[in-house]
This record gives C-alpha cells, sequence and structure tokens, in this order.
C-alpha cells in the first residue's frame, strides 16, 4: 500500500513540474510576442488646422497634442492637448491681443512675436481637435476685427491614427527593428499640413537620432514620398 501511494505522488509531481514548465514557457513566449498599438509612442499629434485668410490678415490654429517636455530624442513622454495659434498681419501694430470663446469659456491674451518667423503666436492647454470654427476676435488698440477660422479636415479627411496605421503596415521591417519585448525604442511624430490640400507628416524617431519621414495624402492615404535623414 505505501509503495502504491509513493508511486502516485511521484505521478503528481512530474505532472505538476511539467504543467509548470508549460505554463512558464507559455508566458515567456507571450512576453516575446507582446503586441505594442504603436500610437502610444506618438509625442506630437497635430490633427487638425483652421485658417482665415483676409486682406490684412492670415491666421492658423493648430490641434495638437504635445509632449512635455518637448524633445526630439526618441523618448516619448506624456502628451497634453494643445491650441497653438498663428498670426500674420501688418507691421507696425505695437500690439495684437486675441480672444475665442470654446464651451462658453473665453481664452485668448496677448499675443507673442516671433522675430525670425515674423509672425505673431499664442499658444494654451485646450483640446480644440473636434470642432469646425473657432472666431476669433483681433484687438489692437482701439480697433477690433472678427475672423472665422474654418476647419480644414472634412469627410474625405482619414485620421491621424489611419495614417500611421498606413506607415505600419508598409514599412514593417522599420517597426520590427525597432521593436523589442519591451516596446518600442523609439517615438512618433504625426503632423497634419496644409497646402492647397491637407497632407499628413508621419516621422519615426530613433534614440539615435536617426528620422524616418513620410508624407501622406490626407484624403487617400497613399505615402507620396519618404525621406531618411
Amino acid at each position: 500500500m505505501n509503495a502504491f501511494f509513493q508511486k502516485f505522488s511521484l505521478r503528481k509531481l512530474l505532472f505538476f513540474t511539467l504543467a509548470l514548465s508549460l505554463s512558464f514557457c507559455f508566458c515567456s513566449f507571450s512576453a516575446c510576442k507582446k503586441t505594442v498599438n504603436y500610437f502610444d509612442y506618438v509625442s506630437e499629434n497635430r490633427s487638425n488646422i483652421f485658417l482665415c485668410d483676409t486682406n490684412d490678415f492670415s491666421l492658423r490654429i493648430y490641434a495638437t497634442d504635445k509632449e512635455s517636455p518637448y524633445e526630439s530624442n526618441g523618448v516619448p513622454c506624456e502628451v497634453f492637448p494643445r491650441t497653438e495659434l498663428y498670426l500674420t498681419a501688418p507691421s507696425g501694430v505695437e500690439n495684437y491681443s486675441v480672444s475665442f470663446t470654446i464651451d462658453g469659456i473665453v481664452y485668448g491674451g496677448e499675443l507673442s512675436f516671433d522675430n525670425v518667423k515674423l509672425e505673431y503666436y499664442y499658444f494654451c492647454t485646450l483640446d480644440i481637435s473636434k470642432l469646425q470654427e473657432i472666431v476669433c476676435t483681433l484687438s489692437w488698440g482701439a480697433e477690433s476685427v472678427e475672423l472665422h477660422a474654418v476647419s480644414v479636415v472634412d469627410a474625405q479627411t482619414i485620421t491621424s491614427q489611419t495614417a500611421l496605421q498606413t506607415v505600419l503596415e508598409s514599412e514593417r521591417e522599420l517597426f520590427e527593428t525597432m521593436t523589442d519585448k519591451y516596446g518600442f525604442t523609439g517615438e512618433i511624430y504625426i503632423r497634419l499640413i496644409y497646402e492647397d490640400s491637407p497632407y499628413y507628416y508621419i516621422g519615426v524617431l530613433d534614440r539615435k537620432g536617426n528620422t524616418n519621414a513620410f508624407l501622406l495624402s490626407a484624403q487617400s492615404g497613399k505615402i507620396l514620398a519618404k525621406r531618411q535623414s
């Protein structure tokens, strides 16, 4: 009887050891095959642009999610919603101020001036990505003007997520070489741009400072150009 129980216990021990080994192997394999959401590594996502041009003023407003601090080092940080306003206006005016209302809250203030780009700018923490129009009041001295900035995004415009997926499918080898069991070893920039029609710029930056850049049509999703630097 004792021999029977000893034999039975030995079988249980062998079975337990085998099950544990298989479980360990499965877990290790799963870790090596970790699913990566590459959108989690986007350090800048400019998803909307609003434009207004008059005889005297040219206004651009960008809806973007951007990391803070903002550094091109291949390491993504937490991103925050951001509104970026740029104004080209007649010279000779000392100060411009802007105001606009979103969801009943008034935003704005005095615009700063970029001496290199020769344009005024104003930034604030605000998500405007889903809007279709922003009405701004621009003031200087005793004068003011109302500017209606209209979104370039319409029903035919693909999303930044779709644009990134297009590049992922086209450049599998690039992303595979930059991905290990811990995740993606770089950061990604996605910028909607507008030159007569909308485009996406997508930059894939590694930790050595190398960049693979892609230009896509924001309507068809077709990759139009790519470059390494």
